[in-house]
């Protein structure tokens, strides 16, 4: 993940000392999947900002989050999923996050994110109105 501009790895994302989220990004045919794992907090938060914006280097049409294994999001975690997307928007490149467990949807309930962020059970869903 050392050279995004030139190919991505499929290496995970170091997780700096403090840190207890994993990214891994795959390079699919029509979109670039971050794979998240662990706490999405305080604390982890510049780890997947950093690992987006190197992501974006390649500039990919499509750019999906999957948060299947993510335990834990705090609203600093939210933060980043909404500037991701609106990132996404502001550039005219598809968004769009695959649930994660229920204690992370519940949040993104709360929070009334469900409505604005385009989401999905699997990556395939959401690369399915292609």
């Amino acid at each position: 993940m050392r050279d995004t501009a030139s190919k991505l790895d499929p290496t995970p994302v170091p997780p700096n000392v403090h840190s207890h989220l994993r990214v891994e990004v795959r390079s699919e045919p029509r979109a670039t999947v971050l794979a998240v794992s662990g706490e999405l907090d305080l604390a982890s938060s510049p780890a997947l900002e950093e690992a987006l914006e190197r992501v974006r280097e390649s500039d990919p049409a499509t750019l999906i989050l999957d948060l299947r294994e993510l335990v834990f999001i705090d609203s600093t975690g939210l933060s980043v999923l909404v500037k991701a997307d609106q990132r996404a928007r502001e550039t005219g490149k598809r968004f769009g996050l695959v649930n994660g467990p229920s204690q992370v949807q519940r949040l993104l309930v709360l929070t009334g994110l469900t409505e604005r962020l385009t989401m999905a059970d699997t990556p395939e869903e959401l690369l399915s109105g292609d």
